[in-house]
């Protein structure tokens, strides 16, 4: 990177840790099947093909570099792929000692090119006080920058009342929180692998709703969260939202604000695919609310190009998504 050149960012890149991805592996959406009389055995080998190469890609740190260079990508946000990784079916002390092993292996990955890589961890959220206790170690002793939730902790939405130790210790420690489903296994979503279609997306306007209506952007103001892919359908969508607001008291008990206003307390990242879409995100939430976000190594190929691409933003939005934005969010200097 040159020196006065401020670093392109990349705030959705994950990885893989093979032998904790062993044990969660069967109860991923990931490895669910897709049957369909349509769908042929070769067609069949080959999705098994690609899904075995996207593990390996996450796994495999020595090719990391090369690619991000040919993206334009100066430095990765690491989180572990959540939708193969997540733990929160578990026990609480197995699914602790699972996320303290990935946890581990992203800070060693940093510590060796902390040019080039930053960290988030993982909690056990659907135990809070264990959460909270681990986003702590994750701050102090592994210098990672926040961690990665998912949309929901086993039952429980994640504005629920019983997370509060969790997002206490967020605001209190200026942690960074990026949300990323792991996954809707309804059996509606599992159709077609809507789930990854659709589904991620219904999941991240359901937890941007509950952070909202729950009341946990009210009484945590300070909190630094990030919604991966844009948010999902939440910014697109805030007519009828703004409208149940306004006609429907009992609605709007935990809120003190409308609903647009809480859409401004978060950050989105740009992995939406559409330029006109991006372009849209910008309008609702702000340009210095949107982060680049590609999705590594299945999302965007070109997430530079993609955002220098687009005409409807400016020079100075640009930078603002390309570095400035995720450089504040992360306290890189």
């Amino acid at each position: 990177m040159a020196g006065s050149k401020s670093p392109i960012i990349d705030f959705h890149a994950h990885i893989v840790v093979p032998e904790i991805y062993e044990i969660t592996r069967q109860r991923s959406v990931f490895t669910k099947p897709f049957e369909h009389p349509k769908i042929s055995e070769d067609m069949q080998r080959k999705a098994r093909e690609r899904s075995d190469a996207v593990i390996v890609s996450m796994a495999d740190v020595s090719e990391r570099l090369g690619k991000m260079d040919a993206m334009g990508v100066d430095i990765q946000v690491l989180t572990a792929s959540i939708v193969h990784h997540c733990t929160y079916w578990a026990e609480p002390a197995q699914s602790l000692k699972m996320e303290r092993a990935v946890n581990d292996r992203i800070a060693e990955i940093v510590a060796r090119k902390p040019d080039r890589f930053v960290g988030l961890g993982g909690v056990p959220l659907q135990a809070p006080e264990l959460a909270a206790r681990e986003l702590e170690r994750c701050m102090r002793e592994l210098k990672l920058k926040g961690v990665q939730i998912s949309t929901t902790a086993g039952d429980l939405e994640i504005g629920d009342p019983a997370l509060r130790p969790f997002w206490a210790q967020a605001e209190k420690l200026n942690a960074v929180v990026f949300i990323h489903p792991a996954g809707n296994p309804d059996a509606r979503f599992l159709k077609y692998q809507l789930w990854n279609s659709i589904g991620q997306s219904f999941e991240e306007a359901m937890a941007i709703a509950s952070l909202f209506y729950e009341g946990v952007l009210d009484e945590f103001p300070r909190l630094k969260i990030c919604i991966s892919h844009g948010g999902g359908y939440m910014p697109f969508y805030m007519g009828r939202i703004d409208r149940n607001y306004l006609e429907k008291p009992a609605t709007r008990v935990n809120m003190t604000k409308p609903p647009a206003d809480y859409l401004q307390m978060l950050w989105y990242d740009s992995c939406v695919y559409d330029p006109d879409t991006l372009t849209q995100l910008v309008a609702k939430v702000g340009a210095g609310r949107v982060v680049m976000g590609s999705d590594y190594p299945v999302g965007e190929n070109r997430p530079v190009e993609f955002i220098n691409a687009n005409s409807a933003l400016s020079v100075s939005d640009k930078k603002k998504l390309l570095s400035g934005n995720a450089a504040t969010l992360l306290n890189i200097t």
